[in-house]
């Protein structure tokens, strides 16, 4: 009776723990890499095409930004640079995703940003964020070594928007 009992309350625990991990939302369950890339506009710095590495685990999106060319004129230590990006979302309103943490890069090469995280829902389409003409918002904010620079969107990204 005592090996019944065992029995019927470790298949009760099992199907309420199966319906629990079944009933949890799909922001818990961790996204595939997503890759898209963008232009954009950091004044002084000049153009550069950016590279976007997103997913999304338990509820924070976490992205990496690559730019194409160099953003400084001086060697970039390792977690020196401290940026927000900030994507527009299909639903209206915008996400920034923000911190401090990059890859060490020479003088005139490659960065690499991040990761910078934001809290993200199951189901989020987001995409370049441009801001409106004459505008001083701005898409990606840095401050690499001490300066503060800018950069604007004038691209949405390819192949499309980061679906979380």
């Amino acid at each position: 009776m005592r090996r019944i009992i065992q029995a019927g309350t470790v298949a009760t625990t099992a199907a309420l723990l199966g319906g629990l991990a079944l009933a949890s939302p799909a922001s818990a369950a961790p996204t595939a890499v997503q890759t898209v890339t963008a232009t954009y506009d950091c004044g002084a710095y000049g153009v550069t095409d950016l590279k976007i590495e997103a997913s999304a685990e338990g509820g924070v999106g976490s992205v990496k930004v690559s730019t194409s060319g160099g953003l400084a004129p001086a060697d970039i230590p390792a977690d020196s640079i401290t940026a927000t990006l900030r994507l527009e979302r299909a639903s209206g309103g915008t996400v920034d995703f923000s911190g401090t943490a990059n890859e060490a890069a020479p003088a005139g090469q490659p960065v690499t940003i991040g990761p910078l995280t934001a809290p993200v829902a199951a189901g989020d389409s987001l995409d370049s964020y441009i801001p409106a003409a004459g505008s001083d918002d701005a898409s990606l904010s840095l401050e690499i070594l001490g300066m503060a620079n800018t950069c604007k969107a004038v691209s949405k990204q390819t192949p499309g928007p980061i679906v979380f």
